[in-house]
């Protein structure tokens, strides 16, 4: 199975189109999921390049709200130089920095993790999880790979909506690659470790997928931000991103 990447100008229609998704998807059990999407749609599609985040599963057991909605309160919070929420903070001041750092240049992780650099780089982000119910504080693996093949249509679907030019998987790269059927490709061998990628939508514009940490990661900050800058770095000089 391989998605494809249409051009068309989606700006304030994203999530409009993304709950609509979901509406078909799981009709009468809507309000049993936690909604996905842009944080800021005219900013995202302002943007090169657009990036989305694909992870596991919500770090939480409600259902029926929007993880985005969250991120876009904290969004308008710091750039009025007011302090970010922790509980999003956990996993997305890292992902705020790492889109930041892709989209305006990279810098320090120690600059760069002030609320408002971080803000900045959510403002312009998409996300989506695998699994739209909420997990502990690790994810079950085996039942996440379950999901993976079984809302397959339904995550495909989200990322034509948000129609990225480059995906960042946390932790969900084999899930995404083999669901999709794309080939896995090395990037980079970094410090013993290697980093996979695959592409998609040709003919419409590459939609590259990356390997990567998950933004809750605990590995020091810095050193995960200098291995993200050279993947993409690697992806530049591949032509899959432009400089």
């Amino acid at each position: 199975m391989n998605w494809k990447c249409p051009e068309e100008d989606n700006a304030n229609m994203i999530n409009d189109r993304l709950m609509d998704l979901y509406k078909a998807y799981y009709g009468n059990n809507i309000k049993s999921i936690v909604y996905c999407g842009v944080v800021d749609e005219v900013t995202y599609m302002s943007v090169y390049p657009r990036i989305v985040f694909i992870l596991r599963e919500p770090h939480s057991s409600d259902t029926g709200w929007s993880l985005t909605n969250g991120l876009r309160r904290n969004v308008e919070n710091g750039l009025r130089g007011m302090s970010l929420e922790a509980d999003y903070m956990y996993t997305w001041r890292q992902a705020g920095v790492w889109a930041y750092s892709i989209i305006n240049g990279f810098n320090s992780y120690d600059v760069l993790k002030s609320d408002f650099f971080v803000a900045k780089g959510l403002q312009a982000i998409g996300m989506t999880n695998i699994k739209k119910t909420g997990g502990g504080a690790s994810s079950n693996l085996r039942e996440i790979s379950f999901y993976a093949n079984k809302e397959k249509d339904l995550w495909q679907k989200e990322l034509e909506i948000m129609n990225p030019h480059l995906v960042i998987c946390g932790s969900t790269y084999q899930d995404v690659q083999q669901n999709l059927g794309l080939d896995e490709l090395n990037l980079a061998n970094i410090d013993g470790k290697p980093y996979s990628y695959s592409v998609s939508g040709a003919g419409h514009g590459n939609c590259v997928i990356i390997d990567f940490w998950h933004p809750g990661t605990r590995r020091n900050r810095e050193y995960i931000l200098n291995h993200l800058k050279v993947l993409i770095d690697k992806l530049k000089g591949k032509g899959l991103l432009q400089s």
